[in-house]
């Protein structure tokens, strides 16, 4: 490593930047500069955080080319959802829309299921349906069920003169 890049690394405090991150894989990007930032060569701190010394450099040529950012995690991992972020307003309409068409009773995953097959033409499982509900921000959570005619006032009164034996 060179000593441009030594200075470069010792120009910022990685140890700080280490505690206050949240994201895991920064985190040990940021412990690993730190231990850079320290005087220790690229092998010996991949090996104190064990990662391969491959690694490290590639880390050091992202910090080489974009700075502190090249070391951030990027956006874009994992699977995408089967309904784009620009469909998710119109998915919500649609769920609340078949709410209300019911009559009686709530709407459930099927349902949700079935509206996705037929608007979307998305067939998936049960767990991903109720996952874009959820980052619909539909997730209906009811308290225990009401009677109809329960009396309210008549119950509080039975609590409050109810005496524990």
């Amino acid at each position: 490593m060179n000593r441009a890049i030594l200075n470069e690394i010792q120009k910022h405090n990685f140890t700080e930047l280490y505690k206050s991150c949240s994201h895991p894989r920064e985190r040990g990007r940021f412990l690993a500069f730190s231990h850079l930032a320290s005087g220790k060569t690229p092998a010996k701190a991949a090996d104190i955080i064990r990662v391969t010394a491959n690694t490290m450099y590639r880390w050091i040529r992202n910090f080489q080319t974009d700075g502190i950012e090249g070391l951030r995690e990027k956006p874009g991992r994992g699977k995408k959802p089967l309904i784009a972020d620009s469909e998710r307003e119109a998915f919500r309409s649609a769920v609340i829309e078949l709410q209300e068409n019911r009559s009686g009773g709530s709407i459930n995953g099927k349902d949700v299921l079935h509206l996705m097959k037929e608007k979307y033409g998305i067939e998936c499982s049960l767990k991903s349906a109720y996952n874009h509900l959820k980052r619909a921000s539909l997730v209906w959570i009811s308290a225990r069920s009401k009677h109809p005619k329960a009396d309210f006032e008549k119950q509080e009164l039975f609590k409050k003169n109810f005496k524990a034996q």
